[in-house]
């Protein structure tokens, strides 16, 4: 079942059609790139609202308003989306695979961060293995086992378990079969923690929606572009709130505490500044400037930016 399931998870692609991508500010100086995706691995709820400003006039003996358009403010865009372990488990993980850090302004950089087979070598400075923070917090619950074990006189976790954590030496009794169960729970528990230091990854990034960058204040956040199949492409936002919250009845992973389901809610703007000049979509720039409805009813029949 988890392979048919995992199958078709794979042919749909959702986190490849749908994603939000945070674009860090950078210093002038800088000329190093951030750019993280963090993918849509279940369907998002998305809504949006805009209103315009009309100044209103009602002159003598006129039976009804006159209206003078005054322009119209930014879109507002929310976004509920949730993130489950079990289901994340089935996708690739790693916070390499995610994080990009390039050189440069063109489409073919850009276009090979999150994409081909090479994907986690455009990413050099991105760290894997050693101690993570789902290692870090698992090591501090089988600590305190092992302590409460040794108080009560009370075995409660396997010898492989303590083994594969570096809490106990291999005395080198175990049979050939013992050390198959302990090579298969070592690899389990990578892929568990690979898929756990991954959600907490997307956690921090939420949270760095409406942060700057400390030692360099005038680096405020990041710019949060929403990809979602047909009706949203690459549009450019700032947030301006987020909630993180999880479901009880999903429960918890046991070692970590860490919820099993997730659930995000961010308030997102609309923001077109480019280089205030015309609109062009393909253009890495001029996307980002405001398109009116001269843009809608003429092809490709759309007001969002080309994803570059």
């Amino acid at each position: 079942m988890a392979d048919t399931l995992g199958t078709i998870n794979a042919r749909r692609a959702l986190d490849k059609r749908a994603f939000l991508e945070f674009h860090y500010p950078r210093s002038s100086s800088d000329s190093d790139n951030t750019i993280v995706r963090i993918p849509f691995y279940e369907n998002p709820k998305i809504t949006e609202t805009q209103t315009a400003n009309y100044a209103e006039y009602n002159p003598i003996n006129r039976v009804g308003s006159m209206y003078a358009y005054m322009g119209a403010k930014s879109r507002k865009i929310k976004v509920k989306s949730t993130f489950t372990l079990p289901h994340l488990a089935m996708h690739e993980m790693g916070i390499v695979r995610f994080l990009r850090v390039f050189t440069g302004q063109s489409d073919e950089a850009k276009k090979a961060l999150f994409d081909g087979p090479n994907a986690k070598a455009n990413n050099p400075e991105a760290q894997t293995g050693g101690s993570t923070l789902a290692i870090e917090v698992r090591d501090i619950y089988l600590k305190y086992l092992s302590e409460f074990d040794k108080k009560n006189h009370y075995t409660s976790v396997p010898k492989e378990v303590w083994i594969a954590a570096g809490l106990a030496s291999d005395d080198g009794d175990l049979t050939s079969f013992e050390r198959g169960l302990k090579q298969a729970q070592k690899e389990q528990d990578i892929k568990r923690f690979e898929v756990i230091d991954t959600l907490l990854f997307f956690v921090a990034l939420l949270r760095t929606s409406v942060a700057n960058n400390v030692e360099n204040p005038l680096l405020g956040p990041p710019l949060i572009r929403l990809t979602f199949g047909t009706l949203y492409r690459s549009v450019p936002c700032i947030c301006k709130s987020y909630n993180l919250g999880w479901e009880e009845m999903a429960g918890y992973d046991l070692e970590t505490l860490t919820p099993r389901r997730l659930t995000i809610d961010l308030t997102l703007e609309e923001v077109r500044i480019g280089d205030f000049e015309k609109f062009d979509r393909l253009d890495i720039v001029k996307r980002d400037n405001i398109a009116g409805w001269e843009s809608a009813i003429k092809a490709p029949y759309t007001t969002d930016p080309k994803e570059i």
